[in-house]
């Protein structure tokens, strides 16, 4: 990657909040169809579901890879602004343990309307990344690369089962580290969910932060760049998926009709993500990136996608007030509907009799969720611009 140095352009940061915006929106229809459309069967179940319910699900597969992602590439253009090696692992350090006590003290109880158990989500994961990058920032992005790439591609060739039963006590390490599941420190009281161990994700925001550094080339160089990789990311995901010969702990099965194959063609693993996943996420959203680079202020159809960049501007105060709202009007409605509040995410198999879900439903809401937070995302954008506040900055 060694190309001539040049200045950040507009469209380049444009690019990056125009797709991080995209991001949060699909991520809000899936906080939304957890709440307002949860099914008694998992959306992508082949079984149970259909392409409707499974689609809604999939499209958003798309938002905890790219989001991870970018956030290591934003660290690398934090890097550039700074220049200074000390401030950035001293940023990145300090909002690393902040997102992890965000996590735990204000988003968990913010899905659960109480604080039954700690559920370690993206926000956590992104935390922990953040901290560990800030270790190893000083090496070269070809060093960063041989030390976390392998992580990505190999990681599935892990045997889950024997590696909790050698940890042993310890167990609950490795939970946090590959694979989902509860922990327990009985003597502390503590008890929480790992929804997003550490190795893999860890391993897209190293990439990130690597990949960042194309935006020190010319914008031409750097769009054929970006398309080149996805280009690559989806054909390998294609070759992988189709032979089956490794990458994703659910193989691909011809099914009884076509739509149904591809709907197994794309059923890949996210929990945690497996090679085929991540390819077949990070790839498609790069080319993306790079065809929203080539967006000028002045055409007519960045009119049509500009607001994107709203909501991609202040992406963390969007998610620590939209679930909150999301749950709470949730609640509020099945009072209304079935005599007494419920929390629909944590249900499980305990729903209403009368119970139906509806996809109709949930993009209602998840619309109207976007209209009402688009004013304040914009106020609070403007606010950070405005403002020279590190506290501003953590939020």
């Amino acid at each position: 990657m060694e190309h001539t140095a040049y200045k950040a352009q507009p469209s380049r940061l444009l690019s990056i909040d125009l797709l991080r915006g995209l991001i949060i929106i699909l991520m809000a229809l899936d906080h939304t169809r957890n709440y307002w459309g949860v099914t008694p069967f998992s959306p992508t179940d082949l079984e149970f579901s259909n392409w409707a319910w499974f689609f809604t699900r999939w499209i958003t597969h798309f938002c905890a890879p790219l989001f991870v992602f970018l956030t290591g590439l934003s660290a690398f253009l934090y890097a550039q602004k700074v220049q200074d090696p000390k401030q950035l692992r001293y940023f990145l350090f300090t909002r690393g343990v902040w997102l992890i006590i965000l996590e735990i003290a204000l988003i968990t109880p913010s899905w659960q309307v109480s604080y039954n158990s700690i559920v370690l989500q993206v926000i956590w994961v992104i935390g922990c990344s953040m901290v560990l990058l800030s270790l190893i920032v000083n090496m070269s992005a070809k060093w960063i690369l041989m030390l976390t790439l392998p992580f990505l591609i190999l990681h599935n060739a892990l045997n889950d089962t024997a590696m909790l039963e050698s940890f042993g006590s310890l167990s609950w390490l490795w939970h946090i580290l590959h694979v989902q599941g509860s922990i327990s420190f009985a003597d502390m009281g503590i008890n929480a969910y790992v929804a997003y161990p550490l190795i893999p994700w860890f391993s897209i925001m190293a990439l990130g932060y690597v990949v960042g550094h194309v935006y020190t080339w010319q914008s031409y160089k750097r769009i054929t760049y970006l398309t080149n990789l996805g280009l690559g990311m989806i054909i390998s995901f294609i070759i992988l998926r189709a032979t089956g010969v490794y990458g994703d702990p659910s193989a691909f099965a011809s099914q009884y009709n076509p739509i149904t194959s591809v709907l197994s063609f794309l059923n890949t693993h996210k929990y945690p993500p497996s090679l085929q996943y991540a390819m077949m996420t990070l790839g498609p959203g790069l080319i993306l990136l790079a065809q929203l680079e080539k967006l000028n202020t002045k055409q007519k159809l960045y009119r049509y996608v500009s607001w994107l960049k709203v909501f991609g501007a202040v992406p963390l105060f969007f998610y620590v007030i939209h679930v909150p709202i999301i749950n709470g009007f949730a609640h509020l409605y099945t009072w209304q509907k079935f005599g007494k509040p419920i929390n629909m995410f944590f249900a499980g198999g305990d729903l209403p009799a009368s119970y139906q879900p509806s996809l109709w439903l949930t993009y209602t809401v998840w619309l109207l969720l976007l209209l009402a937070l688009y004013y304040p995302c914009k106020y609070y954008a403007s606010l950070k611009r405005q403002s020279n506040s590190a506290i501003l900055s953590y939020l």
